[in-house]
């Protein structure tokens, strides 16, 4: 019984230890980068994993936010949701487009604009941000062009204190589809940092004054703490509805319940099956947003 109880009282200690240290380590003047590694086409599960990093790192006063991109684009509504999470962050953001070979196309090169410090790795593009359709498709003249001008308006607001050359190549992006090669970038202002690795990164942008939320602040990040946020169960899970050909088995067997549910009433089986099937398929989709996604669940139920 003794051995038991010192036990039980050992791992409590190294509970309430474990949890204490960690935060005092990056209170005690140790610089600390809260890293968000975003990959693959942006999807609703990047918006609550971004927003969680955010708020450890203001929880912990971590000195900034990494948010490591890699993406080929995705949704204008996903992007202006991530947007305005980077823009009210009240910690330093930087969006460096990683590993080598990386791209930031599409919507990723307004997230790179939006971050206080843009960096790329070599060998990584950016741009390349022509709207399109939901499949994919081109968009009609008209709407097109309304989508492409308000587009450029938020990134002429997002590159204004980057200077002419980045405004001009971002607006091509948008227009042309033209993309640029992180050297490209960097010669235009596009970007602040071409960095190697992660510890390259930190060591270059130690030392560096950004404006955050109105304020002046100065960045201190040589040698530091780099503390990942990992995803979690649900977000892996969330994250595998976005595949293609995932989303098209769940449409197929989801209508293919439907219809089943009609040819023959008064079951229930079917029809939930496929309520459920659809709803997977539309969130991965990215048109219902996460939020919604567990309405239409509790609905079901």
């Amino acid at each position: 019984k003794h051995s038991l109880f010192l036990l039980n009282l050992l791992l409590v200690s190294a509970f309430f230890v474990s949890g204490f240290i960690s935060p005092a380590s990056a209170q005690n003047g140790s610089p600390t980068a809260v890293v968000v590694t975003l990959e693959g086409p942006l999807t609703p599960v990047w918006s609550s994993q971004l927003q969680r990093g955010i708020d450890q790192a203001a929880r912990t006063n971590a000195d900034l936010v990494v948010i490591e991109l890699n993406t080929p684009g995705g949704s204008v509504d996903l992007m202006n949701s991530l947007i305005q999470q980077i823009l009210a962050s009240p910690v330093p953001v930087v969006v460096y487009v990683s590993p080598r070979g990386a791209m930031a196309a599409s919507a990723g090169t307004l997230i790179v604009l939006a971050g206080q410090i843009g960096a790329m790795s070599p060998e990584s593009s950016i741009g390349a941000a022509s709207p399109v359709g939901l499949q994919g498709e081109d968009i009609e003249s008209t709407s097109e062009a309304k989508t492409k001008e308000i587009l450029k308006a938020s990134a002429r607001s997002l590159a204004e204190r980057r200077g002419a050359d980045a405004i001009r190549l971002v607006e091509e992006a948008i227009d042309s589809a033209v993309a640029a090669s992180s050297s490209e970038a960097l010669q235009a202002g596009l970007i602040d940092i071409i960095a190697q690795n992660l510890d390259d990164l930190l060591a270059q942008v130690d030392g560096r004054t950004v404006s955050v939320n109105g304020e002046d602040v100065v960045i201190n990040s040589n040698g530091a703490l780099v503390v990942p946020v990992a995803t979690t169960l649900v977000e892996e899970i969330l994250g595998m509805l976005t595949n293609p050909n995932i989303v098209f088995i769940l449409l197929s067997i989801g209508v293919q319940a439907i219809l089943i549910e009609i040819s023959s009433p008064g079951g229930w089986v079917a029809g939930t099956i496929g309520i459920i099937l659809l709803a997977l398929a539309v969130y991965g989709l990215g048109i219902l947003p996460v939020n919604w996604f567990g309405i239409v669940f509790f609905i079901i139920a």
